[in-house]
């Protein structure tokens, strides 16, 4: 029988190079995009954190990806889901709000047709990169530290890690590193509580979804509120936090993931 993550004593020097390694693969792909918008090595570098990852893996001696809390059946299905439609309402709720508030107005739509096959090519076009940012910043922390922290001290620690990832933000402002704190802790609480990552990888994949959406397919503009639209977001995340925390907290009871 293959030993855990945390049932090893560690030695830090390969978690660190294997996070390295993690990591460029992925920042490789986020620079092939932002400075070059070269699509397809985009996808290709982000698909390839999979496999650097299950390799990182078996390289320190786990079974593969369900040592990043990757494992797949039917539960993990119905987590996935779960957290997949929890963030599309409400991100969907907080563009509408924004739109009412008058924080953004709509100044056009395409057709049917395009906004259809755009919707869609977008969120394609997302899954990769929500889940390799997943594994990156949550997976494979979670391998590692879920038996050396509590579980707050996790969720703070790859909060943390998460706004740190956004290299390209990082001198955006209190309020966007805000935000981002925000969307690690909404996205780490299903992780400790269902000891899987698939309810995250959902969540954060249907806020990537509707970000496209709002800001791609349609085009949206600022409103004549002066309100910030970050923190009528940033609410709307908390908030999603606070029912990430009730509903995993009870699917992994029902479920039984927390044997």
């Amino acid at each position: 029988m293959n030993p855990s993550p945390v049932s090893k004593k560690h030695n830090w020097l390969p978690v660190v190079v294997g996070y390295i390694a993690i990591a460029l693969t992925y920042h490789a792909a986020e620079y092939a995009m932002r400075f070059h918008q070269h699509i397809p090595l985009f996808l290709g570098l982000m698909l390839a954190v999979i496999p650097v990852a299950y390799g990182v893996a078996r390289l320190q001696g786990f079974q593969g990806l369900s040592a990043w809390g990757m494992k797949i059946n039917g539960k993990y299905a119905l987590l996935f889901l779960v957290g997949l439609g929890l963030d599309l309402l409400f991100n969907g709720i907080a563009f509408l709000v924004r739109l009412w508030m008058g924080i953004e107005i709509i100044s056009g739509t395409p057709d049917a047709a395009t906004m259809v096959s755009q919707t869609l090519l977008f969120a394609v076009g997302t899954f990769l990169p929500s889940l390799a940012e997943d594994i990156l910043t949550r997976g494979y922390l979670f391998g590692h530290l879920k038996a050396r922290l509590g579980t707050w001290a996790f969720i703070l620690v790859s909060s943390s890690v998460y706004v740190l990832n956004h290299l390209y933000s990082l001198d955006d402002g209190f309020t966007a590193l805000a935000y981002l704190f925000a969307i690690g802790v909404m996205l780490a609480i299903p992780l400790m509580y269902t000891k899987n990552l698939w309810y995250s990888v959902g969540a954060h994949w249907a806020g990537n979804i509707v970000y496209r959406f709002s800001n791609d397919v349609l085009n949206v503009e600022e409103g004549p509120s002066s309100f910030p639209d970050l923190w009528e977001l940033t609410f709307f995340i908390l908030l999603l936090a606070v029912v990430n925390y009730w509903v995993s907290k009870r699917m992994s009871i029902a479920l039984r993931l927390h044997r």
